[in-house]
């Protein structure tokens, strides 16, 4: 019996489907409701767009919190939804919270998702906005030295993918990634994902199906670089908040990820949520879970913010 915290225990498990209707109404009602959601904050958020590596034309999202001096600290976010989905409501929420509450501006990025796109298309528009948000940092008001990635889930792949490459090819110093309960590992053995396969939100989650959607090829064709953030070279990188929910299939991996990182010297902040499940700040923001959950996030974004700046 899983000591799931009380204010997750009606959060539903859904099915996760690859066929192509079902992930387009999917989306097309995530870009309707998260079209309305966004008027409610239109004071703060305004929308960009950048070329990424082959053209494709990357929607942005600016949010700049009010009264925010500048040059001001950065956050450059991918939110998750398992490669396959838009963002939902709630991550606007958050990534609200973050730029409000930590004092900085939030470059939100509105990647390119598979089937349709395989890797490395969602992932170069990542990588382009990071780009992006350097070259632009002076017009924008950021301070090139306070730049942090974040993301949560398959977001949080993509920033730790991102932090890899911006630290091996470009010498890119960013001063922080915050990972939230990240996918980090395209091998599928670990005992969290077959023991919490079925824990909602998910219903008998098929992890190796998403992740060869993701890659557009069959797993044993291996791993492309940047893709699984676990396989890659984490000398030398930023320091990082990892946060796992206990009841995720993703939480072995997010653990075995923090403690490569430490093992290569970088500094670490976890956060090992207690009761969870994945997405659980999301699906039950009212939670006093989910509010310390994001309040520890802030906390770790304010402290690399003000040690960037010393």
């Amino acid at each position: 019996m899983l000591n799931i915290h009380p204010d997750f225990q009606s959060i539903k498990g859904v099915a996760t489907s690859l066929k192509r209707w079902p992930l387009a109404l999917m989306n097309g009602f995530l870009s309707g409701v998260n079209s309305l959601h966004l008027s409610k904050y239109k004071a703060i958020i305004r929308h960009e767009q950048l070329s990424s590596l082959d053209g494709y034309q990357v929607p942005l999202l600016i949010i700049t919190p009010q009264n925010l001096s500048s040059p001001s600290p950065a956050l450059v976010y991918y939110h998750g939804g398992a490669f396959i989905l838009k963002h939902a409501p709630p991550h606007i929420d958050n990534a609200v919270r973050y730029a409000r509450e930590a004092g900085c501006r939030v470059i939100f990025v509105d990647y390119r998702l598979a089937p349709k796109f395989p890797f490395p298309a969602g992932f170069n528009d990542c990588y382009a906005a990071l780009q992006w948000t350097l070259v632009n940092a002076e017009k924008l008001g950021i301070d090139k030295q306070r730049i942090a990635v974040g993301g949560d889930s398959a977001g949080g792949a993509l920033a730790a993918g991102v932090a890899q490459k911006a630290a091996r090819e470009d010498g890119i110093k960013l001063c922080g990634q915050l990972l939230i309960y990240p996918v980090a590992d395209s091998g599928c053995e670990w005992a969290s994902v077959k023991k919490f396969a079925s824990v909602p939100p998910f219903k008998a989650l098929p992890y190796i199906a998403l992740w060869e959607a993701y890659l557009g090829q069959k797993l044993e064709l291996g791993t492309p670089a940047y893709a699984a953030p676990l396989r890659g070279n984490l000398s030398g990188l930023a320091p990082a908040y990892v946060e796992t929910a206990q009841y995720d299939p993703l939480c072995d991996e997010g653990d075995a990820y923090a403690k490569a990182l430490v093992a290569k010297g970088v500094g670490v902040t976890r956060n090992e949520t207690q009761g969870t499940v994945h997405g659980f700040d999301l699906l039950a923001a009212h939670s006093g879970v989910s509010k310390a959950a994001v309040a520890s996030r802030i906390q770790f974004l304010r402290k690399i913010f003000s040690n960037a700046r010393e």
